[in-house]
């Protein structure tokens, strides 16, 4: 019986031994060969399943829009102007004035050109006011936009625009008729398409409205009384301050700043 059960036990354990490789109680290594796979039948080559860039990158043209596609255009601009009444557009119209040194815009003229709103600030040239909303326009050129702002009344009395980032407010002034009478003659020849010529000095304190201009054949005319004395002056052309070209006598005041300058006699105008 007892060699009965140690046969058994050693029958059924040889199998096992077989099996992990156990011969003569000294261990068989498997051959890696024995169970590894090739490397070609599970690595296929990098061409089967790496596709060259060509077959999935579409061309840049194909999702790349131009830019002027992919860039909307300036609000402003966004759709066609709409159309207003010129009988409407009347009630801008004038001058509208800063207090002179605050920033280098002083005037702005707002005129009505084929039916249109144009407005000429001092030191930038002239330009188209395209409507945007109630008493609201906006500059064909850089797009600010220019508020004009009612009193009493409902009249315009003043414009608030942006320079420079801050928000500034120009009164709106009455521009009286030319100065044609008076002791002391300037005259500014040229500048035939200006629209308001305007004498400004030591005189009535750089006023920018009082001493306007008036054409006379080929030049622009304006006579005041002046008390005798030196005077500083200068004339402000659609708002820009230039020198009187006929007066080469200059003086710098206070602030560096270049005037004309004239000397008034009792019976005559002498130039120092």
């Amino acid at each position: 019986m007892r060699r009965f059960l140690i046969g058994f036990s050693l029958s059924f354990l040889f199998p096992l031994n077989a099996l992990l490789g156990v011969v003569d109680n000294q261990a068989s290594p498997i051959r890696p060969s024995s169970f590894r796979l090739p490397p070609s039948s599970f690595h296929p080559p990098p061409s089967s399943f790496h596709p060259p860039p060509s077959s999935f990158r579409l061309p840049p043209s194909s999702f790349r829009p131009p830019p002027s596609s992919f860039y909307p255009p300036p609000f402003w601009q966004e759709q066609a102007p709409r159309k207003i009444n010129p009988e409407a557009l009347k009630k801008y119209l004038g001058r509208y004035e800063l207090e002179v040194g605050i920033i280098p815009i002083s005037t702005l003229d707002v005129s009505l050109e084929n039916d249109e709103l144009w407005i000429k600030p001092s030191v930038v040239k002239k330009r188209k006011l395209i409507y945007r909303s109630r008493r609201v326009f906006i500059d064909e050129i850089d797009g600010s936009p220019y508020s004009f702002n009612q009193g009493e009344g409902g009249k315009i009395v003043s414009v608030t625009f942006v320079y420079e980032g801050e928000q500034y407010t120009a009164q709106r002034v009455t521009i009286p008729p030319p100065s044609l009478k008076g002791n002391t003659t300037f005259r500014l020849k040229g500048f035939s398409d200006a629209s308001v010529v305007v004498l400004a000095g030591s005189f009535n304190n750089w006023n920018q409205t009082q001493f306007v201009f008036g054409r006379e054949g080929d030049e622009w005319v304006c006579r005041i009384d002046l008390e005798p004395g030196k005077h500083a002056y200068k004339f402000i052309v659609d708002g820009n301050w230039i020198l009187d070209p006929a007066n080469p006598d200059t003086e710098d005041d206070d602030y560096g700043v270049k005037n004309n300058v004239i000397l008034v006699t009792r019976y005559s105008i002498q130039r120092p």
